[in-house]
């Protein structure tokens, strides 16, 4: 069980950036193994925002972000009162950004190896959780 960031999500769409292969390798495994994935709702705006200006299409960005709801393995948080208050704490502890928090919490709470291209992120959420790129997750 994991839980992705927005990034490793994005990247799997756009074949020109760094890491592309990895990230749909990981993706393309997830679905063929139905492999649980957790994700917080903030995903689905990251994610039409990164493709928006990875590829400059708006109608495309919002279609992926839409179907990325369809798929049955992937379990959409809430972000409720507990996970905010959560995601706080390690933001503060960890001088982590607002966003980073929320996955790193998300991944806290349901005990799942967060999955990210974040440096800053996997650096700052090791403390925290069970963290790794595409690249390490596919290794192991």
């Amino acid at each position: 069980m994991y839980c992705l960031d927005a990034s490793v999500i994005t990247n799997s769409v756009i074949e020109r950036e760094e890491y592309h292969k990895d990230s749909k390798a990981l993706l393309l495994k997830i679905r063929n193994e139905n492999i649980p994935v957790v994700l917080p709702e903030i995903i689905v705006p990251e994610v039409a925002s990164a493709l928006s200006r990875g590829t400059g299409n708006a109608k495309l960005s919002l279609q992926f972000a839409a179907e990325i709801r369809k798929i049955p393995n992937f379990v959409f948080i809430p972000i409720d009162a507990e996970i905010s208050n959560l995601a706080a704490k390690i933001a503060a502890e960890n001088q982590m950004r607002g966003a980073d928090s929320i996955y790193t919490a998300i991944a806290l709470v349901f005990n799942v190896r967060l999955v990210t291209l974040d440096t800053e992120q996997l650096k700052k959420s090791k403390s925290s959780v069970n963290s790794a790129t595409p690249f390490e997750e596919l290794r192991e």
